[in-house]
């Protein structure tokens, strides 16, 4: 029995349908791996600076939320420097002191007067080193290495000194 041109059409148009259906799938395979191993080294980067940059995030913030002035100074604080920020509220001074005790940068705010242990902060995130200089043209550097070892150095300039 022989097959008519019509027959052979249709199984050529078939068997090209699914070659391209074929191809169109490894193609959108082979993009979702692809897409899968950059977003994976996407995440494995944040998490591996996650702590570095949120402590240098928040340390930029603060100063700049509390930018008066003469209201910064560094002060011997916890495990090295800290930076103390000075505010008035009602009447009634207030310190803020950033600062590395025990692994962790730490915020403890209290009123003025009062004199408490560096282990009262909150914990705000792990690192290994914070320090915070004064420099000659009244900026502050800023620098934190997380633990991980990755570092970062920030200047901040008040704008009110």
């Amino acid at each position: 029995m022989r097959r008519s041109n019509h027959e052979t059409s249709h199984v050529i148009d078939s068997f090209f349908v699914f070659m391209l259906f074929s191809i169109f799938t490894i193609c959108a395979i082979l993009l979702i791996a692809f897409g899968a191993n950059i977003y994976k080294k996407t995440i494995t980067n944040l998490e591996e600076h996650f702590n570095v940059t949120t402590s240098m995030a928040y340390i930029e913030e603060k100063f700049r939320q509390s930018d008066s002035a003469n209201a910064f100074s560094v002060e011997e604080f916890g495990d090295g420097n800290a930076l103390m920020i000075k505010s008035t509220v009602n009447d009634v001074d207030y310190h803020t002191y950033i600062y590395m005790f025990d692994n962790h940068l730490k915020e403890l705010h209290t009123k003025a007067d009062n004199t408490l242990n560096p282990s009262a902060g909150q914990n705000l995130l792990d690192i290994k080193h914070f320090n915070v200089v004064k420099n000659s043209d009244d900026s502050y550097s800023f620098t934190v290495i997380d633990i991980n070892g990755n570092s970062l150095k920030v200047k901040c300039y008040s704008k009110c000194d």
